[in-house]
């Protein structure tokens, strides 16, 4: 549970109460708005081989691109590219290809990113600190009463964008 917590604060996180800044919220981080390709009912729209296209072109114009760069999508955006064709034309080359690569670039799924959200950079450029180790404390007394032993973990965890030019944030910003 701590494990996915800091996962997904890595990508959402507030800066507030408590909370590290994520990836979303970092400021000057491109962005891609993917309103003009369609989406299931309610899942507004997901990502287009041009919106995934452009989300490296916004990186590649403040000369943040490197070959080591990652797409990062919960599993219904791979659903969705592997079941896509790139373009009209393509007959029938979906936007997932061959390697588990989008674009050319190496992806990574994790149910930790929104539905029709996709995270993209060079992820090197990301620092994640955690200090004073891993504190777990037992409480024996909260739930004494019903014979239960409560178990408190916490890690003090922080994240910081060395260049916040290399990532990119995409998803339908009208839903």
């Amino acid at each position: 549970a701590l494990a996915l917590t800091i996962d997904s604060a890595f990508f959402y996180g507030t800066g507030s109460s408590n909370q590290p800044t994520g990836i979303k919220n970092t400021s000057g981080i491109n962005a891609v708005d993917f309103g003009g390709s369609g989406g299931g009912a309610g899942a507004g729209a997901l990502a287009s081989y041009a919106e995934v296209v452009q989300m490296e072109t916004e990186i590649s114009a403040d000369n943040a691109d490197v070959a080591s760069m990652a797409y990062v999508m919960g599993s219904a955006m791979r659903g969705h590219f592997k079941t896509t064709e790139k373009f009209s034309g393509s007959n029938g080359q979906t936007i997932w290809e061959q390697g588990n690569t989008v674009n050319g670039y190496r992806t990574e799924v994790t149910n930790q990113i929104a539905a029709g959200d996709i995270f993209f950079g060079n992820f090197a450029d990301a620092m994640i600190g955690m200090w004073g180790g891993l504190e777990l404390n037992a409480d024996p007394y909260t739930h004494s009463a019903k014979g239960r032993l409560r178990v408190v973990a916490m890690q003090d965890v922080d994240f910081v964008l060395r260049r916040v030019e290399s990532f990119c944030y995409g998803a339908d910003t009208s839903a």
